[in-house]
């Protein structure tokens, strides 16, 4: 019979709260810091571009792990097994050292004007149209990547004191906001990386905790093996959890990624193309200074160590399977399911320090990425729509009003998590990881690299990623015929691929002397 799940004790209330308040105000205080030097528009935006290898390499870890590795990772294990480690990120590593390869070469946008995302990709093709559909798309992405942010937090702050959530999620949408409003980028990327520092060292600490209090690896591997899968609410099947692929029943099953070997092939390189295709990682590079080769190779070893923190969180998972079975399918642990298992582990293996901090980092995991998907949105709309539209628009205005739309991006997420959360975050957060390693990947990695890109490869693949993204298997794909989670994946990416360098091969590209600015012979 398996042990009984851990309750809340008064002293873990009090360590919980306690480490979420120090983080937050640490964050706050991160935020006034650096309030200085964002003196302008484009300052607030970008920074002085001086910010170095440390802080741009940890900040880009904080932005790649968010809530779902750092915390949803250990529900795909508990929930799925093996099949589970698909999503769980095995592939996170060569994804960040990929973002840092395509990704620094944004530093050449920025000395040629841009200052955000799509601003990169007007420069890259003279294309105003670009910048605005590219721009468009971001936040209709991002808006539903936010909601697995909060639902991250809110589902430690439920667990671990034993009250209601909304509150805490109020309170830190409300911090997120002044933090980005005085701090800027620079406000931002510094809290990351603080965020990134604490989180990995965290994970890491957790995993092995939990590894050895589950009984070793061994123990694990045996237990699982003689398991089966459940499904959330309670339900029992005979389907086993010894295999990396778990064969679930249609129409549900084609749904989630390792049903087959479709599936694991389309997680993989979903976490191959998101690192650079996720706008919030690729941003973390707008305010870099040059680098030498040894402080390359520095951000390099940051970036292993930190894409090695979603498979420990995983480990945590398998480690709770292993104690407690399916006791967290079932509907009492409803709408956290095995989302909870985490916190749970923490609260057994680590007792409340551990907890504490594993809280703390949920939050930072979490409030990391949402900052940065937020400035991302709300820039979205004043630099890459208006002042698009507009060139000669105040920039003082522009800083005001991008200030003001920071409100209802945190608040439409927010309101969505309250009410209606995914009940597996990692499997929610999947639809939304596709269509953004699928358009963006090739439309703003590549684009960088490719002299033969057009702005029409560009539009049309845009336009063909948002069209597959509605036609997602829990979406309106069943209307045509697309259940399976793995086919609709690779459909949208490698259709993005074949859509992007079909249209630019047979349209024409930029002339060559306006290449040349952007393709120099030697990149600086």
């Amino acid at each position: 019979m398996a042990p009984p799940i851990p309750e809340t004790t008064p002293e873990t209330v009090a360590g919980v709260i306690a480490a979420i308040a120090a983080f937050l105000t640490i964050s706050i205080l991160l935020g006034f810091f650096v309030r200085k030097k964002a003196k302008s528009f484009e300052e607030w935006l970008v920074g002085r571009g001086d910010i170095g290898p440390l802080v741009t390499g940890f900040a880009l870890v904080a932005s790649y792990l968010s809530g779902w590795a750092i915390f949803g990772n250990a529900g795909l294990g508990y929930a799925y097994g093996w099949s589970g480690s698909w999503l769980i990120g095995t592939t996170s590593v060569m994804g960040m050292t990929l973002c840092l390869v395509i990704g620094y070469r944004m530093r050449r946008y920025v000395a040629l004007g841009a200052r955000t995302v799509p601003e990169m990709l007007r420069v890259r093709f003279e294309s105003r149209m670009v910048q605005a559909l590219a721009g468009l798309a971001m936040i209709i992405l991002l808006v539903v990547y936010s909601v697995g942010q909060y639902k991250a937090m809110a589902t430690v702050w439920t667990i671990t004191t034993n009250t209601r959530f909304e509150g805490s999620l109020l309170a830190t949408a409300i911090l997120v906001l002044v933090y980005l409003i005085v701090g800027g980028y620079t406000g931002t990327q510094w809290v990351s990386c603080f965020q990134g520092i604490l989180l990995t060292i965290v994970g890491w600490t957790l995993g092995i905790t939990a590894l050895f209090w589950a009984g070793g690896p061994a123990k694990i591997a045996e237990t699982i093996g003689m398991q089966t899968f459940t499904y959330p609410g309670g339900q029992p099947t005979q389907i086993p959890l010894n295999d990396y692929t778990l064969p679930l029943p249609p129409p549900e099953g084609l749904a989630f990624p390792s049903v087959d070997y479709v599936g694991v092939t389309a997680a993989v390189f979903m976490f191959l193309f998101m690192a650079t295709g996720f706008p919030h990682n690729i941003a973390r590079f707008l305010g870099t200074r040059k680098i030498t080769k040894r402080e390359y190779w520095v951000m390099l070893l940051i970036l292993i160590v930190g894409g090695l923190t979603p498979l420990w969180i995983g480990v945590v998972g398998f480690a709770a399977r292993t104690v407690w079975n399916d006791t967290l399918m079932t509907a009492e642990y409803a709408p956290m399911y095995g989302d909870s298992a985490a916190v749970y582990a923490s609260i057994s293996a680590g007792g409340v320090p551990l907890t504490s901090l594993f809280a703390a980092s949920v939050f930072a995991a979490s409030v990391a990425t949402l900052a940065g998907m937020v400035m991302i949105m709300a820039t979205n709309v004043t630099r890459d729509l208006i002042h698009n539209a507009y060139p000669k628009a105040s920039p003082k205005r522009l800083l005001g009003l991008t200030k003001l739309m920071l409100i209802p991006f945190i608040a439409i997420p927010l309101w969505w998590t309250f009410t209606s959360p995914p009940p597996i975050l990692s499997e929610f957060m999947a639809g939304s990881a596709v269509a953004q390693a699928g358009i963006f990947f090739f439309v703003v990695g590549v684009s960088m690299h490719w002299k033969g890109a057009t702005k029409w490869g560009a539009i049309a693949t845009i336009i063909y990623g948002l069209t597959l993204t509605l036609l997602h298997p829990k979406a309106y794909g069943k209307l045509v015929g697309l259940y399976h989670w793995g086919y609709w994946a690779l459909l949208l990416m490698f259709g993005s691929a074949l859509i992007y360098f079909l249209v630019s091969l047979s349209t024409k590209p930029l002339p060559e002397e306006k290449l040349e600015k952007l393709f120099p012979k030697r990149e600086g």
